[in-house]
């Protein structure tokens, strides 16, 4: 008997409900549902484009001291969450009319106006799943705020459908752990609490 790889594509990130400003929602719903596909709201719709989501590295400090001719390593002075780079990189595929791209533009450019209140992004949620599509692991990242979007490039010479992406930078200043690997948990969870 061997034991399986972790697939790469065992994970689901979403933005929740409500996620979009009112404004983003009322410039962008028409426009997607226009196309016609089966999604309910704009979360839907954005959710759907998500390709890939990058965890960065944690780096455990650790505070040495010297004990005769040798240094001892000893663990750091902090607990894990503030040991966190806490970024994230979340890429999305581009759109029809590159719709996908302009709905977190809007997004950005709501964000940044100068006005009261809106200090931080709602939510968002990564779960890791296992071979059956039970969540193991959930990650709540809060208190967001974006930190770039990448370039995507278009030409009048590119005929051919390509696949494109674009990517959006995330910074998180809080995060809560959900796991779901206890018995009265693991057995019944579907998915997002």
């Amino acid at each position: 008997m061997s034991i399986l790889n972790a697939k790469a594509n065992m994970f689901t990130i979403w933005f929740p409900p409500n996620f979009f400003y009112p404004s983003v929602v009322k410039n962008w719903e028409p426009v997607v549902k226009r196309l016609k596909l089966p999604y309910q709201t704009l979360e839907d719709f954005f959710n759907a484009s998500i390709q890939s989501v990058s965890m960065p590295a944690i780096d455990l400090n650790t505070v040495t001291q010297q004990q005769r001719q040798f240094e001892i390593n000893y663990k750091g002075g902090k607990e894990l969450e503030p040991q966190f780079e806490k970024t994230l990189d979340v890429t999305f595929k581009l759109a029809e009319g590159f719709i996908t791209y302009w709905i977190i533009f809007d997004q950005i450019e709501e964000f940044l106006r100068y006005k009261e209140g809106d200090v931080f992004w709602p939510s968002m949620y990564v779960s890791f799943l296992d071979m059956h599509g039970l969540e193991l692991v959930a990650f709540e990242f809060n208190k967001i705020v974006p930190t770039g979007l990448s370039n995507f490039d278009v030409s009048y010479a590119t005929t051919a459908a390509d696949f494109n992406t674009f990517s959006l930078g995330l910074k998180y200043n809080r995060f809560n752990i959900k796991r779901r690997t206890t018995p009265d948990t693991y057995y019944t969870n579907s998915g997002r609490s």
